[in-house]
């Protein structure tokens, strides 16, 4: 029997199982959500075995790529140009006036494997990251509901596209220093950051000084305001 092994979180695995099963039925869909649960489903992978990994943490390792009978699959939250985390946060830190997202095969080298399918937008220069991410996730859903007819044919791969990977592939520690503003910060960097990033606690600008470190509480209707401090180890 075909299978899909879909690696996605628990809170989208419902909605894409459907689609998936909405195209046939006979087609096996299992869900895991964890590097642990997917090493356990791929030791011994049938031949018709097809990964895809969907808004997920989990990375791929090469050896089980190696041991796939086929290509895996990633649906990618950010275009091309904008490859590892938080594609949405540099899109708008750098101002971008479009977005998209992108299907891609994995490769053992994050953002790098052939890309079969890219879907673009136009964005507002006022639309914050919340509602980018929210945009995101729509066109990845959208994406992978095209897509799936495809994929489902698990004895043949995709076909690549002329879409080529480009630009830098932000990793958290990159994140983590955008989070983190310079002592001498001005006005126009201090907006660009707090647009890309907005408020935590999670995600919380943040700003070290006499060996503590300080980060944004949510903002007062009147603005943002940074205020508190947590000891530095």
């Amino acid at each position: 029997m075909k299978q899909i092994l879909l690696v996605t979180e628990p809170t989208e695995a419902p909605g894409l199982c459907a689609i998936l099963r909405g195209i046939n039925p006979d087609v096996q869909v299992d869900v895991v959500s964890t590097l642990n649960d997917l090493e356990a489903a791929t030791i011994n992978p049938a031949a018709d075995l097809r990964v895809i990994t969907f808004l997920t943490g989990v990375i791929v390792p090469a050896e089980i790529l190696q041991r796939l009978p086929g290509p895996a699959y990633n649906f990618h939250p950010g275009p091309p140009n904008i490859r590892g985390l938080f594609p949405a946060v540099y899109a708008l830190y750098e101002g971008h006036d479009t977005f998209g997202v992108t299907a891609h095969e994995v490769a053992p080298e994050i953002d790098s494997g052939p890309i079969v399918a890219v879907l673009r937008t136009e964005i507002s220069l006022h639309i914050d990251r919340l509602a980018l991410e929210t945009m995101s996730r729509d066109l990845l859903t959208d994406l992978f509901t095209t897509l799936a007819p495809g994929l489902m044919m698990i004895e043949a791969p995709l076909a690549a596209c002329d879409e080529m990977w480009s630009g830098t592939r932000h990793t958290r520690t990159d994140f983590e220093a955008l989070c983190t503003m310079p002592h001498d910060v001005d006005d126009a960097e201090f907006r660009r950051r707090y647009r890309a990033i907005h408020e935590g606690p999670d995600h919380a600008l943040k700003l070290t000084r006499f060996g503590r470190t300080f980060s944004m509480d949510p903002a007062p209707a009147s603005g943002p305001v940074v205020k508190g401090g947590k000891a530095v180890d």
